[in-house]
Order: structure tokens, then sequence, then C-alpha cells
């Protein structure tokens, strides 16, 4: 399913940046080294970077965390981002299941120079977004003002 493309809000208004163009967002999720992720929880939230791969839009991570594994299976709601200053990427969706898909594997074990078993570190866990926010800036923290946006909604 491809994602249809909304304005972004920044500050409570819709954004006048530039579009930001689907395909950076595409790449930048399928380059990430890390996808720093964080469900819900009844203490205070814990961000943790998960290893990963994007593909055909949805997320499978090694999740490995069986704190993380027991907050999402009690709710399935996560968000997503990566690890930049200025060009930020972040996906908000929901926990859609484990997969053990051998293509998928393989193009993790390609991707991080690993050897990735299921027996060992169980399931790669598929996140389906629900929406994808992103923007690139000209300095930190939007201080050089924003130079492109984009939010997606599946």
């Amino acid at each position: 399913m491809e994602p249809t493309a909304e304005t972004l809000r920044l500050y409570h208004q819709p954004s006048d940046a530039a579009a930001l163009e689907w395909a950076w967002v595409d790449g930048q999720l399928a380059h990430a080294g890390a996808y720093w992720t964080t469900s819900r929880s009844p203490g205070h939230p814990h961000p943790r970077p998960l290893w990963g791969i994007w593909r055909d839009h949805r997320l499978h991570l090694s999740i490995g965390s069986p704190v993380l594994v027991r907050q999402l299976e009690a709710d399935p709601a996560v968000t997503v981002h990566l690890g930049h200053d200025t060009d930020v990427v972040i996906v908000e969706g929901a926990v859609a299941g484990a997969t053990d898909a051998g293509d998928l594997v393989a193009a993790y074990d390609a991707k991080y120079d690993w050897s990735y078993t299921v027996a060992e570190y169980g399931p790669l866990t598929t996140v389906e977004p629900v929406a994808v926010l992103a923007w690139r800036s000209a300095g930190w923290a939007g201080r050089g003002g924003f130079q492109q946006s984009g939010r997606w909604r599946y």
C-alpha cells in the first residue's frame, strides 16, 4: 500500500516548507542503521535502538528485549524514529505480528553483515505504519528554518 501525502503541521500550523519527496523518506528508512523505538508503557517511555529493515512499507525489527516484547503485546502502538538532528523521520504505527520469512532475514543479514537466527533471537517484529512525518531543517532543532517537510498517511 502506498502512502498518501498530507501537509505536515509544525507548531500547530500547516508547514509552509517545500514538500519533501517520499523517495527521500523511503531511502532514509531503508538505509538507517538503528530504529529508535518507543512503546506505550505504564512508566516512563524508554526509546530503544533496534536493528531492522524497511521493506514494502513495513518495518521488520529485531526486538530482543523481553520488556519491550511484553509492552508491545499489551499495547501494539509504537513510534519509531531515526537518529538524526536535522533530517527527521518518524513512523507512527502498530505491531502487526512477527515473521521469520527467509527473504527478510537474508536482507537483515546483508544489511548488518550478521547471521540472524530466529531460533536464537526470535522472529522479526513487523510494524505497519499509520503515519510517517518527516522534515529537513537547516539547523539543529529547526533553528535554521525548515527546508522541506511532509506527512504521509497509510
